[in-house]
């Protein structure tokens, strides 16, 4: 071979070692920063393996991973049958160590969900001192074991006033604060992670519920009524089916521990660690509850407004019950409503014409308002069903409208 050609021959190989080992030192470098997670988890109660429990690393506020503002990955991983889990290639950082198996408690759930999601220093501070933390480093394996505590539960029955089983029925807890205020649990997220999972659930056939995972305190249940209709027909034919939503109310409608309906005055119990409250029933009064139907109009000339926001407050503190938008011809439905006093406030009354507009290739409908009204209020009593409420708003200025 010649000499030149060899040369030539050397030179490419040269350059094709050389981009591989570029290459090659990327790939390494990607690897940099990432160690593994290994550990244990058993149940307090029994000392036995938390079979095919949930352990989730969350990265710990203001440290390694964690002080980037993007990282808000965590890594998941199942135990086996001996309580045991594996995680490779996370990231450098300090995480709290959540472990999640049903009945068990999550440590997340002993603070508010305000706390968790402004995450101030000292709730930071209470954070690391309640959940274990481990800290990676980049290619060192680390170990952990972790130690499930068994959580309180709610446990009772859900009947209507004739007796029969409240089927299907949401319910959920009331948790008091040590301010004494309360909080709604609603399950929100944290880190993908929800604090509450069986803090929610569904009736039974029988009406039967049961709240777990819970920690120490003072709770009430509640349980929601439904007040969206859903209907489908399907045509004779064969060629469709129609699907039609009916929302009478904004929000479903809540009976409260106690048979109340009134979240202040709920009937409250108190928990300790792991302790177990069976028996908290609630009775849905059905005889007890009415319907409130009406028309929003203007009160010019008694035309139906086609827009408007209706809400239904208590009398005594103007705390709201529920809430609705007026239908098409200006009317609105309120079910299961309470015998008490409230008010009846109206307000955002508008007169909306729909516009058919085009943009971008695509046909779409729009709403403009030509006409806007300010807002009422009627004082009701309800002691029994009610039609025919006709609650009329006044006129907007037209220096008013045009601010609007």
């Amino acid at each position: 071979m010649a000499a030149p050609l060899r040369r030539v021959i050397l030179l490419v190989v040269v350059l094709v070692l050389a981009g591989f080992g570029s290459l090659a030192q990327p790939a390494k470098t990607a690897g940099a920063g990432l160690g593994s997670v290994s550990g244990s988890v058993s149940c307090s109660d029994t000392n036995a393996p938390a079979r095919f429990a949930v352990v989730t690393l969350l990265p710990v506020p203001g440290e390694g991973a964690a002080k980037q503002p993007q990282q808000t990955s965590s890594a998941i991983a199942t135990t086996d049958l001996d309580g045991r889990f594996a995680m490779a290639r996370v990231p450098a950082g300090k995480y709290f160590v959540v472990g999640r198996l049903a009945g068990y408690l999550n440590p997340l759930a002993a603070f508010g969900t305000d706390q968790l999601q402004k995450m101030s220093e000292d709730t930071r501070k209470e954070l690391l001192a309640a959940i274990p933390v481990v800290t990676v480093q980049a290619d060192q394996p680390v170990s952990i074991d972790v130690r499930l505590e068994h959580a309180a539960m709610v446990a009772g029955t859900v009947l209507y006033d004739d007796g029969s089983p409240a089927v299907g029925l949401d319910v959920g807890l009331i948790r008091k604060r040590a301010d004494g205020t309360l909080e709604q649990i609603e399950g929100d997220l944290v880190n993908n992670v929800n604090p509450f999972e069986g803090a929610h659930t569904t009736t039974d056939d029988h009406g039967h519920y049961a709240l777990i995972g819970l920690p120490a305190g003072e709770y009430a249940v509640v349980a929601m009524l439904p007040t969206t209709g859903i209907s489908a027909d399907a045509k004779l034919d064969g060629t469709g089916t129609t699907l039609s939503i009916v929302s009478h109310d904004g929000n479903a409608m809540a009976v409260y521990s106690g048979n109340v309906f009134r979240r202040r005055d709920a009937k409250f119990v108190k928990l300790g660690n792991g302790d177990v409250a069976t028996g908290t029933d609630i009775g849905i009064p059905l005889g007890g509850l009415h319907v409130l139907r009406g028309v929003v109009t203007a009160k010019r000339d008694g035309h139906a407004l086609n827009k408007a926001h209706v809400a239904l407050l208590y009398a005594d503190d103007r705390t709201q019950m529920r809430a609705v938008q007026v239908g098409q011809d200006g009317s609105f439905e309120f079910g299961y409503v309470p015998e008490d006093r409230y008010i009846l406030q109206v307000t955002a009354g508008q007169d909306v014409e729909q516009v058919q507009m085009h943009q971008f290739n695509s046909n779409y409908t729009d709403e403009k308002v030509v006409g806007r009204y300010g807002s009422a209020e009627l004082p009701v009593v309800v002691q029994g069903d009610m039609s025919g409420i006709d609650v009329a708003l006044p006129d907007v200025a037209a220096a008013g409208m045009a601010q609007q």
